[in-house]
């Protein structure tokens, strides 16, 4: 079956959330930028892993609180809402646009499922999001990734079957695991976590030269 559509993970995949989360935490924390973003993901994993559904803001101050609680400092809503600001502000990685523009120009559809909400996504993509068919949130799910229900209500969303994606992100974890096992084509691209996958790719340009 021909690929109709190439879904994205979008924070670390498509755009460098480390970069845009990471210095808000260097300084909240008062602690280095890797150790910070090290436990930030840690407990980022145990909270959208919880049977509720809470907004990826939501997600991303009650993160910034357990952190501070654990250190001894007081947490402040103004910090919360630095780190909402700097996720939402994350910079696209340097192959966002010649690799999306391949894949658009050789006639495959573009679109994103990602673990946060509208009005965040909407800040991010502003000024690329013409390279983008479709945006589909946890939000929209009412689900966070792994959950595989979540690639089965975004395959809904996007009128297609398993076998008509191929999605690519740079999280085994999140992504390709629950992708691969609903019979969904899956990639790997290299942002360097020490990810390994069957087919991977280092870039979007090379993506788009491997289905051209």
């Amino acid at each position: 079956m021909r690929i109709k559509y190439v879904t994205f993970d979008c924070y670390g995949t498509l755009f460098d959330w480390r970069h845009g989360i990471g210095s808000v935490l260097e300084y909240v924390l008062r602690e280095p930028k890797d150790d910070a973003l090290r436990e930030f993901f840690k407990v980022e994993r145990t909270i959208i892993t919880r049977p509720e559904f809470r907004r990826y803001s939501d997600v991303l101050k009650d993160v910034l609180k357990e952190l501070m609680r654990r250190k001894g400092l007081q947490y402040r809503e103004v910090y919360g809402e630095a780190l909402v600001v700097g996720f939402a502000k994350s910079p696209p990685f340097p192959d966002l646009v010649p690799g999306l523009k391949a894949l658009k120009q050789a006639g495959y559809g573009v679109a994103i499922i990602s673990n946060t909400e509208r009005r965040l996504i909407e800040v991010t993509l502003s000024g690329v999001d013409e390279l983008v068919d479709k945006v589909i949130t946890a939000e929209d799910l009412g689900r966070y990734k792994p959950d595989e229900e979540a690639f089965v209500r975004a395959l809904k969303l996007l009128g297609v079957k398993a076998d008509e994606v191929m999605h690519v992100s740079a999280y085994t974890y999140y992504d390709l695991i629950p992708a691969s096992k609903l019979g969904i084509r899956t990639v790997l691209v290299d942002r360097g976590y020490g990810e390994e996958w069957g087919l991977k790719v280092s870039s979007l340009e090379e993506l788009a030269l491997m289905l051209d």
